[in-house]
């Protein structure tokens, strides 16, 4: 019996690379898939903080003592209250007019002894504001570089607890008030 071959030497070779290319691939499929798998965290790897309880009191002097160690530079600016506002060269309409400024942007204030215009910094040079149009606001430079309006938090604590005092004593005024009208 005569064998007959269905490939040639040259099929052959070509059918092995084949085999060799998928089976490379296969390999490199896998080992991408398990670099890339997520990592196996066991139980034992968490790490969970226990429930603490703090009360205010003991967090109070750690801020006295914060508040004490940070000082904070404030200094008054002169933030523009209208749209549009005129920057000039001297304190009056008859001055040249610099440029031109918007709501909400603030300038460091140079002096304020004019009291119908406010003498600030302007592109870094002396300028004049018209006073209507500014309102006065104690302000800190953050740690980005930015100018921020400070608040006292004492003053406003202290103002929540005299408005509130000042709110139950209208109400026992009225109340007396009250009583002595039905008498």
């Amino acid at each position: 019996m005569k064998r007959i071959e269905i490939f040639d030497k040259k099929s052959r070779t070509s059918v092995m690379l084949g085999v060799i290319i998928c089976l490379f691939i296969a390999v490199v499929f896998c080992i991408v898939r398990i670099a890339t798998r997520p990592p196996v965290v066991h139980e034992s790897d968490i790490y969970l903080p226990e429930k603490v309880s703090i009360e205010v009191e003991d967090i109070q002097p750690t801020v006295e003592e914060m508040k004490e160690a940070v000082k904070i530079n404030v200094e008054d600016r002169a933030r523009l209250i209208e749209d549009n506002v005129n920057i000039r060269s001297g304190p009056g309409t008859e001055y040249d007019r610099l440029g031109s400024a918007y709501k909400g942007f603030d300038y460091k204030i140079l002096s304020k002894d004019n009291s119908e215009w406010i003498k600030i910094e302007y592109d870094n040079k002396p300028a004049y504001v018209f006073a209507e149009y500014v309102e006065i606001v104690p302000m800190f430079l953050n740690d980005m570089g930015e100018y921020e309006e400070y608040a006292e938090m004492d003053s406003a604590a202290t103002s929540d607890k005299s408005s509130s005092e000042d709110a139950s004593q209208d109400e026992e005024t009225s109340d007396e008030e009250g009583t002595s009208e039905e008498n």
